[in-house]
């Protein structure tokens, strides 16, 4: 960004430098000609002997002085030196854009080749940037897919972050983003045909990858789960609920806002039980969660789907089993540990 601003700043210069000259041609050139035997130079005709000379395509003497003829020579120099900086540095400019692209792009292509258990997002606009800035603030690997190539220089210049530029619908352009040894997929493309596409091709490639789906159509949802996605969202839905509930429940949505905003961290996540972890077929109260890591176990998502809010201490957890706490980084990495999940 800082390069690309100073490049914009000596073009603007160059620019300035040319306007400046033409300026200093046509008033030099209507002093020196105001007492020409052959008649006063007007200031077209000075504007027009500035011009030719500048851009050096040859002129009729139009009965110049001797004074006028030297005055001539200098603003020649001086033109062909603007000129020449000019080209410089629009050359270089263009060059150096490309290049620093390309290298970047062949540098980002080789990283996302050694990624794997990493997620990819589709689609960088309005709802795609939310989500990338949660995979930041999470801290895990993932890939950036966007079309627009603009919106990737805008991104990339106040985030770092792997992306590949090109359409999410594309097969190819998927498997670049190691979809085969990806851990999640996220859509959040404009258009529920495109997440659909999207949906349908990353089920195909790679059959255990968990899918989440943006949908803006109120029939699209059951479509995007019929076709392989495990989660589906309309963002309008979601924004109406957190509207309402700003209303109805002003200290909840505070408690909320501020658990997403919080110094340290700290937001609802989760820590899956695997198996051959030393919480597998015990207790919460042997499990000792709270005296190891700090945390309150609020509900646990067992294997058959259920959700068991304020689970009591003698309720024993076993492998698949997820536990849902809030934690900040440090605390997750703890918890991750004791339940042996590689999130």
């Amino acid at each position: 960004m800082k390069a690309r601003m100073n490049y914009q700043r000596k073009i603007l210069f160059a620019m300035a430098l040319l306007i400046g000259l033409l300026g200093t041609g046509t008033v030099g050139y209507l002093l020196l000609e105001r007492d020409n035997p052959e008649g006063e130079w007007q200031l077209l005709d000075a504007i027009y002997m500035t011009v030719i000379t500048l851009t050096t395509v040859g002129y009729e003497n139009m009965g110049m002085s001797d004074a006028g003829r030297i005055f001539t020579l200098f603003l020649l120099i001086g033109g062909f030196g603007i000129f020449t900086y000019c080209v410089t540095i629009a050359t270089a400019f263009l060059i150096e854009g490309q290049l620093q692209s390309f290298f970047r792009q062949q540098k980002m292509i080789r990283t996302v080749d050694k990624l794997s258990n990493h997620y990819i997002i589709c689609g960088l606009g309005d709802t795609g940037v939310h989500v990338l800035d949660e995979m930041l603030k999470a801290e895990v690997n993932f890939v950036g897919i966007e079309f627009e190539e603009e919106r990737i220089i805008h991104l990339s210049d106040t985030r770092n972050f792997l992306y590949l530029h090109g359409d999410a619908t594309d097969d190819e352009l998927l498997t670049r983003a190691g979809i085969e040894r990806a851990k999640g997929l996220v859509t959040c493309l404009s258009r529920d045909q495109d997440n659909l596409f999207v949906v349908i091709s990353a089920r195909k490639i790679n059959p255990r990858l968990r899918i989440a789906s943006k949908a803006v159509e109120d029939n699209s949802p059951g479509k995007l789960i019929t076709a392989g996605a495990d989660e589906v969202v309309l963002p309008d839905h979601i924004g109406g609920l957190r509207l309402a509930s700003g209303i109805l429940q002003p200290q909840l949505v505070g408690f909320l806002e501020n658990i997403t905003q919080s110094q340290d961290g700290a937001r609802f996540t989760e820590s899956i039980i695997r198996e051959g972890s030393s919480l597998d077929g015990i207790s919460l109260k042997a499990a000792s969660i709270k005296e190891q890591t700090g945390l309150v176990v609020i509900a646990i998502h067992d294997n058959d789907g259920t959700f068991l809010y304020n689970p009591p201490e003698d309720k024993k957890i076993a492998a698949g089993d997820a536990l849902l706490v809030v934690a900040n980084q440090r605390q997750l990495q703890t918890l991750h540990k004791l339940t042996g999940d590689s999130s």
